[in-house]
């Protein structure tokens, strides 16, 4: 969503785990807005020469779509 927001400034990174042969523990932690909260581009992150490249979506409309892309049958 952060790519959205900032009209592709800001990438999400790769999660990438490297073996080490140790074990370890990690903990996922996401945090997202409410379902119905607006994710378009931010004023300070578009102009004229550089108009939204993503159109308005609702959050955990947002959601739905990466999910379905992830989980394709």
């Amino acid at each position: 969503m952060l790519e959205r927001w900032s009209n592709g400034l800001f990438r999400s990174t790769l999660h990438r785990v490297i073996l080490t042969g140790e074990e370890r523990y990690s903990i996922a932690f996401f945090l997202d807005p409410n379902f119905d909260c607006l994710v378009e581009c931010l004023p300070a992150c578009c102009s004229l020469s550089n108009p939204p490249k993503y159109p308005p979506i609702t959050s955990g409309h947002y959601l739905i779509e990466r999910y379905k892309l992830s989980y394709k049958n």
